[in-house]
């Protein structure tokens, strides 16, 4: 586990695949949930359900994808 910060300087313990998923983030500055292989995704749902990443659903394409929030 460790320590990351986020947004606005908050910390928060994120374990290893968390960090993974959210250094990917930040690189891409968005991940489409199609890029992102099945335990992936749940990890990612899972720092949605935290608070920790924004899940956005696009109307046009019809695709879920994952970005940080704008804070």
């Amino acid at each position: 586990m460790k320590i990351a910060e986020l947004f606005n300087g908050l910390r928060y313990m994120l374990n290893n695949e968390q960090k993974d998923l959210l250094s990917t983030i930040k690189e891409n500055k968005e991940v489409n949930r199609i890029d992102l292989d099945e335990r992936k995704q749940e990890v990612a749902e899972q720092m949605t359900r935290l608070g920790l990443i924004d899940r956005i659903y696009n109307e046009e394409k019809e695709q879920v994808s994952y970005k940080l929030f704008n804070r």
